[in-house]
């Protein structure tokens, strides 16, 4: 059994065996009164303090545009059975004349009015291309909820990308400032020892260059960290300027099973576009039926009845009652090539719908099995950074004290500080990777959904960063 890769309470049902597909129709009505409470909700809670995750995905769900016309793509698809059920149902037609009418002779000039009404029921008792497409709409609309399912999986992953993103920056700005101020006082310790004359000018130099370098790299880690946020703007509608950050206790483990194929073969089972693609391969071996239908001959019942009143044409007028019911037969005997030709174009459509069937299958076999592969990858690098961390510390200890006692030089004490944050933030960048993979494995699955994003956000919480994390200096 595939286990989820976030943990959850026992109870909960596997999420590979629990592929993730909303109702579509029940989702678009309750979104709407729920997306309208945590909208206002979000909006007073937002400028007291930091946004985490949960809060941004339920913003996300309600104005991210991509969503809206998918949805809106989605429901217009929906359409088509309907209007196939429909060629299939009776037609009823009514209708109506009135004219005012004057007739000149050489006895006398006549004026009068003529009234006539009709109705004409027409039902379909043979009509073979309408039934495949009644089939047919059956595989677009399962096509249509594919595909909407598979972006609102897209959403979730796009929100986690974009927040883990942000995050990312914020470390990498946190890294920058931990470093520039660590620079500084070191800048500040070797000024004061060149005035008593411990140490050579170079040493100043060096570490004012170091300085210089560091302030740069602030201010760039700044900009970078600004320009992050605006992504939350794009699927939000919302401006943001804070966001929590990620626990130090969040959970990096191996995927459940340690079996590939296991995941491949529920990737084929469940994975969305794939699914998407099969039906579109479905829908277009029914375009060949229907088009081929053009060759069947065609049968409908007709009711007709219809009045007419004049007022003219004899001393009394007329009155005229038709009552008429019938079938008709048409047999189609020739169409100029149409209809063969109508079937040709639906044999290629159909060969083109198979290709990309299996393109994609192709394509999420090989993401599948990469995404496998780079999470374990993901899970070593985290335990390795984790450990360099530790090194880089100690390698910074025994170069601050190689420098006091002269057996190493300044330039040797700042790039063992520059290790070091750096190893800080390539954990820290090594962690957001790894939760990346874990949802976009599990987005090829099939089996992402929104319980992933309120089950990571249980370790999203206050400000922590990189730059609380100093080294020791002496």
């Amino acid at each position: 059994m595939i286990q989820a890769v976030f943990k959850r309470p026992a109870h909960k049902q596997s999420a590979l065996n629990r592929p993730f597909f909303f109702d579509a129709a029940h989702w678009v009505q309750k979104k709407a009164l729920l997306g309208l409470i945590s909208t206002v909700a979000i909006f007073f809670a937002l400028p007291s303090s930091a946004a985490n995750l949960a809060e941004i995905y339920d913003l996300s769900v309600n104005n991210d545009p991509q969503l809206a016309a998918a949805k809106a793509g989605y429901l217009a698809q929906r359409e088509i059975k309907s209007q196939a059920k429909a060629g299939l149902l009776p037609r009823v037609v009514v209708g109506g004349a009135a004219s005012d009418n004057k007739r000149r002779t050489k006895l006398n000039d006549q004026a009068y009015n003529d009234n006539s009404w009709q109705v004409v029921i027409n039902q379909p008792v043979f009509r073979l291309d309408r039934w495949f497409l009644l089939q047919q709409s059956k595989n677009i609309e399962a096509q249509a909820k594919a595909q909407f399912t598979a972006e609102q999986q897209q959403l979730i992953y796009r929100v986690a990308e974009s927040y883990l993103n942000i995050l990312e920056a914020q470390d990498r700005y946190g890294a920058s400032i931990a470093e520039r101020d660590a620079v500084q006082r070191q800048l500040e310790q070797v000024q004061q020892r060149f005035d008593v004359g411990l140490v050579a000018i170079t040493d100043v130099l060096e570490s004012t260059a170091a300085f210089d370098t560091s302030t740069v790299s602030v201010i760039e880690a700044e900009g970078a960290q600004t320009i992050s946020f605006e992504s939350l703007l794009r699927l939000t509608g919302q401006s943001f300027s804070q966001i929590e950050s990620l626990s130090a206790d969040f959970p990096v483990e191996y995927p459940e099973p340690r079996d590939e194929e296991a995941w491949v073969n529920a990737a084929l089972q469940q994975n969305f576009s794939l699914i998407a693609a099969r039906e579109a391969v479905n829908s277009a071996r029914k375009q060949i039926q229907i088009a081929r239908s053009g060759h069947m001959p065609t049968v409908d019942a007709q009711a007709y009845y219809a009045e007419s009143r004049s007022g003219g044409g004899g001393f009394f007028g007329s009155a005229t009652d038709i009552r008429a019911m019938e079938l008709q037969l048409n047999v189609p005997i020739y169409s100029g090539g149409l209809t063969k030709s109508q079937t040709r174009q639906a044999g290629y459509q159909l060969e083109q719908a198979q290709r990309n069937f299996d393109l994609t299958q192709r394509t999420v076999v090989e993401n599948t099995r990469s995404l496998y592969s780079a999470l374990n990858t993901d899970v070593a690098r985290v335990k390795a950074r984790q450990k360099g961390i530790d090194s880089s510390q100690s390698a910074l200890d025994a170069t601050q004290t190689g420098y006091e006692v002269g057996t190493r030089n300044i330039v040797d004490v700042l790039l063992a500080q520059q290790r070091l944050y750096l190893a800080q933030f390539q954990y820290a960048s090594a962690r957001y990777q790894y939760i990346k993979d874990t949802l976009r494995l599990k987005e090829i699955v099939g089996t992402l959904s929104p319980e992933d994003i309120y089950a990571l956000n249980k370790y999203i919480e206050g400000e922590q960063g990189i730059g609380k994390l100093q080294p020791t200096t002496r």
